[in-house]
């Protein structure tokens, strides 16, 4: 029987409604209760917004338990002062938002806003994006009694279907730059495959499966769309099974846990080279003094594609470069690279890439101005290849996103 539907976009397209039978929901309120010991005596702060599926284990697995569940307004939800002040002021013991989120609050706290005590929080679950370590460490520091749980999950698949327990021994739990996002909970199958369907090897990257009870039945009204992402399970024993084609590419690590990778649709080429643009980012949050970073791409003045890179904190670009150049091949080392004081946040928290300002209008000429006409002719001339509104005689023609073939347009 059919509990709810969610409508959501994903990452990309038109909203869908992504249907969820009620064995589906009952398993990920049972996993909940299990993986994160609910009692009795816990509070649950309900922050998320009835149309967002995270509401439906904070609203309901704690009165299943006995436990109480304490709502906030939509504005409170909103601000990091104003719902870590409700958390602390209700005794609330488990919460759960997106590592934006997280970040926004130290970074409030970090500016000399008063911080919290949060002596009662036990849990705090991140899901929704990458959780990068260094959030992790900072959280650590201020609230060390507050145990992480990095969550991963779609609605399709009844919300979370992982749990990594990230500890205080944060760079322990690292591969590549990576922390985990854990193991499948209860009723729940993890399938990595490539191409053709076949198991990878543990290490490999591949596209992630989901198969279990936590799969729904498919999207309301949408059978071809359905067909496309519910697709049948070759590795189930029952009959009609069927697994839920993520589109996001994982791997799994010699422990079993799982590694996400980012979007296949983040996945791109640029000339020539294929990129994954999690990886990027990655690198970029690893820079030190560089707090949340995005990668995005556009078009140059070529019309080729090329990586423009976001990021916050008191680190110059230069520096910024700098430090990617050591750590990154030069075809995956940004084109652009912006400072902004904060990334833009959806109204679920998470970064809104589309809210992100045009990179054409944010490039400024440095050094001094043109000293005549004709300097000013070849500075117009490199903005127009560039794709930039302006550019100095001092510019570097290559740190504006310059390159061979734009080289041979000048």
């Amino acid at each position: 029987a059919l509990a709810y539907v969610c409508f959501t976009s994903g990452s990309t397209g038109r909203p869908k409604g992504a249907m969820v039978h009620r064995r589906g929901m009952n398993n990920h309120l049972l996993a909940k209760i299990e993986d994160l010991g609910l009692t009795a005596d816990d509070r649950v702060v309900m922050n998320a917004p009835l149309t967002f599926d995270i509401s439906v284990w904070q609203m309901l697995a704690p009165l299943i338990t006995g436990g109480r569940v304490h709502l906030v307004s939509r504005d409170t939800a909103r601000d990091p002062d104003a719902l870590f002040a409700a958390v602390a002021r209700h005794g609330t013991t488990v919460m759960e938002t997106v590592p934006s989120f997280v970040r926004a609050a130290l970074d409030l706290w970090d500016s000399g806003v008063r911080r919290p005590a949060l002596p009662a929080l036990r849990r705090f679950v991140v899901n929704g994006e990458v959780l990068p370590p260094d959030l992790c460490v900072r959280w650590y520091d201020r609230h060390p009694d507050a145990a992480i749980v990095n969550a991963y999950g779609l609605t399709e698949c009844s919300d979370d279907s992982t749990h990594a327990a990230v500890g205080r021994d944060v760079h322990g739990l690292l591969e590549q730059g990576r922390l985990p996002v854990g193991r499948p909970l209860r009723n729940n199958r993890l399938y990595v495959l490539d191409p053709s369907l076949a198991p990878v090897p543990p290490g490999v990257p591949g596209e992630l499966f989901i198969a279990g009870t936590g799969v729904g039945p498919g999207y309301l009204n949408e059978p071809r769309r359905s067909s496309e992402r519910y697709v049948p399970d070759p590795f189930a024993d029952e009959p009609g099974a069927r697994m839920y084609r993520t589109g996001d590419l994982a791997r799994l690590r010699a422990d079993g846990q799982l590694d996400f990778l980012g979007r296949q649709d983040h996945q791109v080429k640029v000339r020539g080279n294929r990129i994954e643009l999690g990886e990027v980012e990655t690198a970029l949050r690893a820079v030190p003094g560089v707090g949340d970073a995005v990668v995005t791409v556009d078009r140059d003045g070529a019309g080729q594609q090329r990586l423009v890179g976001w990021f916050t904190g008191g680190t110059g670009a230069d520096d910024v470069r700098a430090a990617l150049v050591q750590a990154l091949p030069n075809h995956m080392v940004p084109s652009l690279l912006f400072a902004l004081p904060v990334l833009p946040l959806t109204t679920n928290g998470k970064i809104d890439r589309k809210a992100l300002p045009d990179p054409a209008d944010l490039a400024r000429p440095a050094g001094r101005p043109a000293a005549n006409a004709a300097e000013e002719a070849v500075c117009a001339v490199f903005a127009a290849v560039l794709g930039i509104a302006a550019a100095g005689p001092d510019d570097d023609f290559f740190a504006h996103g310059g390159h061979s073939l734009l080289a041979t347009r000048l």
